[in-house]
């Protein structure tokens, strides 16, 4: 009995398909574990001892507890207990096979879809600032310090990577006084494969996704405190109640006081999402038809604005996904495969291909770390079932 044939039993096994000759091989070697304890094995058994890991975490799973991630870096979700078993039990059953199977040959390699040589580095730390004048500094390539002056208005590129607007302070210490008018403004934008922090001139701190940008002033002065945005931004605000801080993206303007929330607003996504973690926001319509009314969202929840919107709908979400790229994750819960692959295309700066008139859109249920190179993420999608890729140069090929 090859792999194949192994991990198909097991999948069976796991969702309540299998025979009942299969049912019974399960069955039997559990038993036999239990009672007697002892590990010998003939050519049949070894097949076994899938039965074995799959009872022990079924048992596991049933109880609202999941085995160990590998190495802190994949995680299986628990909201989709049968599937996550399944999954799990094919890593297990794979390391099985080749020990018992090849223990007395050289390491075995398991052959994927996904080869090393084939393979794309995860993104890193890396945008353009554009100033006020048009020139444009790179920031992964600038050295740490003082990048530029605009006014009495110090750039600087921290230790840490960060990049911060520091006023310029007299002989006593105190802030220069500054001519705010007119405004200049600045735009940091990260490519695909990028992301970076950003502290604002009045103390608030903005963390860009890949593919996105925040346009600013250099100081804010007057009313209010706006900025725009493209893709994704998440932002703590500083509180300053006598000016209320503004982001706009097409259709929506999102007014706040001082709070945490993010907004996501790709262009290829079907909404721009905004979602409070602490403090008080108001989604406002933007140019949307007559009796679209604001909204203030509360701590956990998000709304979402499209041009086709006729209200501005309310849900309340699962912090953990929509944090988890400033968290340094993917965290995908009940994810179609579209979705996954706009996440990784901006991430790794990769093109997507969908081989073939129709994708399986199973949800997948998958946390793994932002480090991660390409392969091994594909690696863990195709352990869900859900599709096969391959890596083509700069390409995901989804078959």
């Amino acid at each position: 009995m090859d792999l194949q044939q192994l991990t198909d039993i097991l999948k069976r096994y796991s969702t309540g398909e299998c025979s009942a000759a299969e049912k019974h091989l399960v069955d039997a070697w559990y038993e036999k574990l239990v009672n007697t304890g002892e590990l010998q094995w003939n050519e049949e058994e070894k097949t076994l001892l899938q039965a074995t890991i799959e009872t022990r975490l079924l048992q596991s799973i049933s109880q609202d507890a999941m085995p160990a991630e590998p190495a802190g870096r994949i995680r299986f979700m628990k909201q989709n207990y049968w599937w996550a078993a399944a999954a799990v039990l094919i890593i297990f059953a794979t390391g099985a096979y080749f020990f018992f199977n090849k223990r007395e040959q050289q390491p075995a390699i398991v052959k994927t879809t996904t080869p090393a040589k084939h393979d794309v580095a995860p993104g890193g730390n890396k945008a353009v600032l554009t100033l006020a004048n048009g020139s444009a500094i790179v920031l992964d390539n600038a050295a740490n310090g003082t990048l530029a002056q605009q006014g009495d208005v110090h750039v600087v590129k921290l230790n840490d990577g960060r990049l911060i607007y520091k006023q310029g302070e007299d002989k006593t210490g105190s802030p220069l006084t500054i001519d705010h008018s007119p405004l200049t403004y600045n735009t940091l934008s990260t490519p695909k494969g990028g992301q970076y922090q950003l502290v604002l001139p009045d103390g608030s701190k903005v963390w860009l996704n890949a593919a996105s940008s925040i346009t600013f002033p250099t100081v804010f002065a007057g009313n209010e405190r706006s900025v725009k945005i493209t893709g994704e931004a998440y932002f703590e605000v500083a509180h300053n109640p006598k000016m209320p801080f503004k982001v706009e993206k097409g259709n929506m303007v999102v007014e706040v006081l001082g709070t945490h929330f993010n907004v996501n607003a790709y262009d290829d996504e079907d909404a721009i999402k905004t979602t409070l973690l602490e403090g008080k926001v108001k989604v406002s319509p933007h140019n949307l038809p007559a009796g679209v009314e604001s909204v203030v969202l509360k701590p956990g929840q998000q709304a979402s604005i499209s041009q086709k919107s006729q209200a501005i709908p309310v849900l309340t979400v699962d912090l953990d996904v929509v944090m988890a790229w400033k968290n340094g994750l993917f965290h995908f819960e009940s994810a179609d495969i579209k979705t996954v692959m706009r996440q990784l295309s901006r991430w790794y700066d990769v093109e997507i291909v969908y081989k073939g008139t129709t994708v399986k859109n199973d949800p997948l249920f998958v946390e793994i770390s932002r480090n991660t190179n390409l392969s091994d993420v594909l690696k863990a999608l195709e352990v869900s079932g859900s599709a096969r890729f391959s890596i083509e140069g700069k390409k995901i090929i989804v078959l």
